[in-house]
């Protein structure tokens, strides 16, 4: 008989009751797949021992690639609505992320078709501010170990000493940065692979002290769509539907992507920008908080690193006033540690360090 990990549990009551704060008698949604399995069964123990009612829209293993297969277009009408209609009848939502699932083989026509149809209910469970409270989980995965040479156990431990912080103190140590950008107007990104401008003027930076993600640890806002000028070369690799993009690079005019390459999937790259109107600009800007991120493994947690920065093409949060809309969030992680975060003219990061 293979021995629980006890940190599942732990992972388990710090979403209940300190990125959610669960209370009695709320309706909680898990959604995610079978291979999560063990996690599913302790998330939805611990809402019970909370006082509150686990309602679960659990997938089976290949059901997200036999779907998007299929272009089954009502059925995926029907899953979004009825998804959603359970969804409207929830407090909040425990979204599971696990990069085992893989779309590898899958034309991209065919997933960008889903992403559309889908956009509905993932706008209502993530980016749309309505009182509905949510936190997505990234699950420690084979798949994730195997790309970063760790071998599953030495991935394990990597991934609970990113979730199990004190994170009251990582908020009250971050809370006075926030206050800075949420005074700012202008920020200029400038380095090595660098040397971006974009206005923030009037749009809301958020702390995100692992409430909302976990692991956690960023403040993140919505850029003014056409104000980004100028170019990146992201060093950190990204994931999408099971597949590594790397070596990207993007060049903005008026908040467009003009120009775009990637050295791994181009390909991948280019349908998810060419989505729809909205996935040709950026949807949010974001500084990495978490002390202990410090391998690439995963985009998921690599864009939390203390001394990164991250975009992400398409959708903004309505929550920091974004308008951008999209079906596309792709998110691409930069290091700063040889670069500067300038904000009205003066700078407040230098190579890794914060200056005020």
């Amino acid at each position: 008989m293979i021995k629980k990990d006890v940190r599942i549990k732990k992972l388990s009551e710090l979403l209940i009751n300190y990125s959610l704060n669960v209370k009695k008698g709320e309706r909680i949604l898990i959604i995610g797949n079978e291979i999560a399995r063990e996690f599913i069964d302790e998330f939805e123990n611990s809402i019970k021992s909370a006082g509150a009612i686990p309602v679960l829209v659990i997938f089976g293993k290949d059901f997200e690639y036999n779907l998007i297969k299929s272009g089954n277009i009502k059925r995926m009408e029907k899953l979004r609505d009825e998804t959603l209609a359970l969804a409207k009848t929830t407090s909040a939502v425990i979204d599971i992320e696990n990069e085992d699932i893989c779309l590898h083989g899958l034309s991209s026509k065919k997933i960008q078709t889903c992403s559309l149809i889908l956009k509905p209910l993932w706008n209502y469970l993530i980016y749309d501010r309505h009182n509905y409270r949510r936190v997505t989980v990234l699950i420690p995965s084979k798949t994730i170990a195997r790309d970063a040479k760790l071998s599953p156990k030495q991935f394990k431990d990597y991934f609970y000493s990113c979730c199990f912080l004190d994170w009251k103190s990582l908020s009250q140590k971050f809370k006075k940065i926030t206050s800075i950008f949420n005074k700012g107007k202008k920020v200029h990104l400038i380095g090595e692979g660098i040397d971006l401008n974009f206005s923030v003027k009037n749009r809301i930076f958020i702390l995100e002290d692992g409430k909302e993600n976990m692991p956690g640890g960023e403040i993140y806002t919505a850029p003014i769509k056409d104000s980004l000028e100028g170019w990146v070369k992201f060093d950190f690799p990204a994931v999408r539907d099971g597949l590594e993009i790397s070596g990207i690079s993007l060049t903005f005019k008026k908040g467009k992507i003009i120009k775009y390459s990637a050295s791994k999937n181009q390909n991948i790259l280019k349908s998810l920008i060419e989505t729809d109107k909205g996935s040709k600009y950026t949807g949010e800007f974001a500084v990495g908080i978490n002390p202990n991120v410090n391998k690439i493994t995963s985009s998921w947690i690599d864009e939390k690193a203390a001394g990164t920065i991250h975009l992400a093409i398409g959708k903004s949060y309505e929550e920091n006033k974004g308008d951008n809309d999209s079906a596309v969030h792709f998110d691409v992680v930069r290091s700063m540690k040889r670069g500067k975060i300038i904000l009205d003219n003066k700078v407040i990061f230098e190579n890794g360090n914060w200056l005020v």
